[in-house]
Formats: C-alpha cells, sequence, structure tokens
C-alpha cells in the first residue's frame, strides 16, 4: 500500500540573518532542495556548482519560490584554485560564511575487480578530498571569527555494505571519519563540525 509523502513543512525563520555557503546545489538533488530550505528559513545563500547552465537555472528557481536572490560561483571542488575562490567570493559577497554544506559527491557501479584506478580516483577526489579542500579553504575564516558550522553530506553506505559501491562507500566512510577528526580540531574555536547521512524513504510497501 503506497504511503503518502509527508506535508512539506513551514518556515519558521530559522535561519534569520545566517549566511549559507552550499556546494553541487544546481539540479534537483539534496543540495539544491538544501538551498532552497535555507532560503525559505531565511538565511542568504551562495551556491556553487560545475554546471554553468544549471547553476543559473538554480538560482533562477529558488528566486522565483523563495524571493531570494542566491549568489553563486562556479567551482570544481576537486581544483584547489576554485575552491579557494569560491570561499573568497562567498565571504566578499555575503560578509561572512555562518555555515557551510559540503553536498559535492561523486558515485557510480563497478565491481571491485573490474574497476579501474581512474574510477575509484574521481569518486575519491570529489566525495572525500573536496570534502577536505573546503574545509581546509573554510576553517580559517569560521576559527577568525570564533563561530561557524559546517555540514558534510556522507552517507549510510559509509557503515553499510552494498555490492558495486566499493569506492563511494569508502569515500563516505571517510567524510564520515574526517568530519570527526576535524571536528575536535575546530571545538576550541568555537565551530562546529558534523555529517549526516541521507537515505531514501521508501514510499510503498
Amino acid at each position: 500500500m503506497a504511503v503518502p509523502p509527508p506535508a512539506y513543512p513551514p518556515a519558521h525563520g530559522l535561519l534569520k540573518g545566517k549566511t549559507v555557503l552550499i556546494t553541487a546545489a544546481a539540479g534537483t538533488g539534496i543540495g539544491f532542495s538544501t538551498a532552497k530550505r535555507c532560503a525559505e528559513e531565511g538565511a542568504a545563500i551562495f551556491i556553487s556548482d560545475v554546471h554553468e547552465r544549471r547553476l543559473g537555472e538554480a538560482v533562477a528557481k529558488i528566486e522565483a519560490e523563495t524571493g531570494v536572490k542566491a549568489f553563486s560561483h562556479l567551482c570544481n571542488v576537486t581544483k584547489e584554485d576554485q575552491v579557494r575562490a569560491l570561499v573568497a567570493a562567498a565571504v566578499e559577497q555575503m560578509g561572512h560564511v555562518d555555515v557551510l554544506v559540503n553536498n559535492a559527491g561523486l558515485g557510480g557501479s563497478a565491481p571491485l575487480v573490474e574497476m579501474t584506478d581512474e574510477q575509484w580516483n574521481i569518486v575519491m577526489d570529489v566525495t572525500l578530498t573536496g570534502t577536505f579542500r573546503m574545509m581546509r579553504a573554510m576553517l580559517p575564516h569560521m576559527m577568525e571569527r570564533k563561530a561557524g558550522i559546517i555540514v558534510n553530506n556522507a552517507s549510510v553506505l559509509g557503515w553499510r555494505a552494498q555490492k558495486l559501491q566499493s569506492h563511494y562507500a569508502a569515500a563516505k566512510a571517510g567524510v564520515m571519519a574526517l568530519t570527526r577528526c576535524a571536528a575536535v580540531e575546530a571545538a576550541e574555536y568555537g565551530v562546529r563540525i558534523n555529517a549526516v547521512s541521507p537515505v531514501w524513504r521508501c514510499t510503498s510497501s
């Protein structure tokens, strides 16, 4: 029997006056939904992605649906210069960054015995090392301000086994471990770092 989806929750102004930077926020996935919800909750938002056209469309859609004009900047999280430029642009445009959401990630399916170094490396570079690069670039800004929150998008595959997902699962498990260690380092500066692990919701039985 089909289970109806829950009602969309009303906004409560939970992020009023806050600034939020979100990676991989173009399109219709978790990043875009996060950006839209942050805007609904009153935040000033800055979104990035590697896809120029989709990024522009995301900015337009968020403004049409929420009335908030998002700042945006192209960024490939595998490129250190682009990561640094993104953080600098966000700080310049918004004055400071209260929240960073590291959403950029890359998956794929391949049997371990057939997986190439290239398949393994690109998933690691985007999903794990990209998260590291963004935190490394953002933390000095937050530590100096003695305030800030970083949310890393992990996955249930970080602890749950699934066929054909060894590279993605390893990368997300790495994000979880990276988050724990970085959180200990950042805590003394008043900066909080956490990870979330989204999962599909079953709507039928």
